[in-house]
């Protein structure tokens, strides 16, 4: 038996529902947000940025009724999450048809303005017509409709940047909310467990694969405070679990955490995970929240 939390797998009917219905609701505001910028917003690196941007804000949502719903299958609520990713995909093109078709272009050359607004008649027709919404996708295709650098990509081009575009959306989508569905549930109480990130950092875990075997055996002395002087020194952050009804529901996560500066002198940090969601008794996770729960009246920064 393994040591670690494992999903129950349990998919009620209602919070199916709940994430399908509010992630094509939460699909279609992104669209339409997510479009109507990249439509005036010329700079092809910031529309990276908002496509991502696209993707995660779903994720999130998709997460967040993954929560509502009480969803514990980890795969299942990745292939819903990416089924509702495919239908914001298709919802954005939608959006960006409309816009395109329903456009007006006043002027010529550099004096040329081009003006569009959302038509829901044009957008219900676009979007129950799925084979005249790819011919006209390709028809964009061969032409272009944007530039970079004083060309129009077109073709093979801008076929693989929708192609990236719709990677960043269904990747967010899924990754986010799969996350969620592998968080510790109580069984007993019905519940999630929530997450606290205890205020005094651990001493940094050089060997993860020994300190993981310490704490697997219940050797919880195996972590210490982290004392070192150093702001940028590496050190461990422990987050403990707890279902609110079942004193049972007891986990432990371990962190490594790096800094890094760069030439300005700027701090950034990355984690590795040592230990997620190991299961651990009451008694230790009251000692662990004594040890570690609050900083000394002198302790490091």
């Amino acid at each position: 038996m393994s040591p670690y939390y494992q999903p129950s797998n349990k998919m009620p009917p209602t919070g199916i529902l709940t994430l399908l219905a509010g992630g094509v609701a939460v699909a279609l505001m992104l669209a339409l947000v997510y479009i109507y910028a990249v439509w005036y917003i010329p700079f092809v690196y910031i529309n990276f940025i908002l496509c991502l941007g696209f993707g995660l804000l779903l994720g999130a949502a998709l997460a967040m009724l993954a929560r509502l719903g009480k969803l514990r299958s980890p795969g299942a609520v990745g292939g819903l999450a990416l089924a509702v990713g495919l239908v914001a995909v298709y919802l954005e093109w939608a959006v960006y048809l409309t816009l395109l078709l329903n456009s007006e272009t006043t002027g010529t050359g550099k004096a040329a303005d081009t003006s569009t607004s959302f038509s829901p008649s044009i957008f219900t027709a676009v979007l129950t017509h799925p084979a005249a919404m790819w011919t006209t996708m390709r028809q964009v295709n061969e032409t272009g409709t944007w530039s970079l650098k004083s060309s129009t990509p077109s073709g093979l081009f801008l076929g693989a940047i929708w192609v990236m575009e719709a990677l960043m959306i269904l990747g967010g989508a899924y990754l986010m909310a799969r996350a969620q569905a592998t968080e510790p549930f109580s069984e007993t109480s019905n519940e999630w467990a929530t997450e606290e990130a205890l205020a005094h950092p651990i001493s940094y875990a050089p060997d993860a694969a020994a300190t993981r075997a310490a704490l697997e055996s219940g050797q919880f002395h195996h972590l210490t405070p982290h004392t070192s002087a150093v702001a940028e020194g590496p050190f461990a952050r422990l987050s403990l679990h707890s279902a609110p009804n079942d004193p049972n529901c007891r986990y432990l996560t371990l962190h490594n955490v790096t800094t890094t500066l760069d030439k300005k002198g700027k701090a950034t940090q990355s984690t590795a995970t040592v230990v997620q969601h190991l299961a651990i008794s009451p008694a230790a996770f009251q000692e662990l929240h004594r040890r570690f729960g609050t900083l000394p009246a002198t302790g490091p920064g």
